[in-house]
């Protein structure tokens, strides 16, 4: 019995678990960092001192070492990599598993990237250096390879037979030696 309408794959658990781990490291980490940082700058410059005047924490310091610039880059790379999580999860067109792969590679190149620049710089103590700072070089070099981890089950995942069914829509037909190709 002939099926009349060929079945289209579904999207494999790996598939699935590698987009969401994808999408926690790379859209919602830097979100919720973004969103810490907007927050508590707020917060600062909210601050209202009654009968004192203009206190130094009001006129503009940045006290927490981030530029906006780097904030609203995080924010752009992080909702674009949503955009290309979500056509990933869809599975079309049939080229975003490719875009997807790259993407993760790219972002975990660059992050990694980042974190070594952090490293290799001295840091500086005319403003000062606290347990705190040692503390945070600690989880980055975590969060570098767990980022490593999904990266590589990415490309695995996203290249076995599965999951590259998933993404062309359709299943090979099996290879028996009635069906192979002859030679010569």
């Amino acid at each position: 019995m002939t099926e009349s309408y060929p079945r289209r794959p579904s999207r494999p658990l790996g598939v699935a678990l590698a987009i969401l781990t994808s999408v926690f490291l790379f859209t919602l980490l830097p979100m919720m960092q973004v969103g810490l940082v907007v927050v508590v700058q707020q917060h600062f410059a909210t601050l209202n001192f009654p009968d004192s005047g203009p206190q130094p924490i009001e006129v503009g310091g940045d006290f927490l070492g981030v530029s906006p610039v780097n904030m609203l880059i995080q924010g752009v790379l992080a909702l674009a990599f949503l955009v290309i999580a979500v056509l990933a999860w869809r599975g079309r067109p049939a080229r975003i598993r490719y875009i997807f792969v790259g993407a993760v590679i790219g972002l975990t190149l660059i992050k990694i990237g980042v974190m070594l620049v952090q490293v290799l710089s001295s840091p500086d103590f005319v403003q000062g250096y606290s347990s705190l700072d040692s503390l945070t070089s600690a989880f980055g070099r975590i969060q570098a390879g767990f980022e490593l981890l999904v990266m590589t089950y990415v490309v695995w995942y996203l290249n076995r037979g599965p999951a590259r069914a998933f993404y062309r829509g359709y299943f090979l037909p099996p290879h028996t030696p009635d069906n192979s190709p002859t030679s010569g």
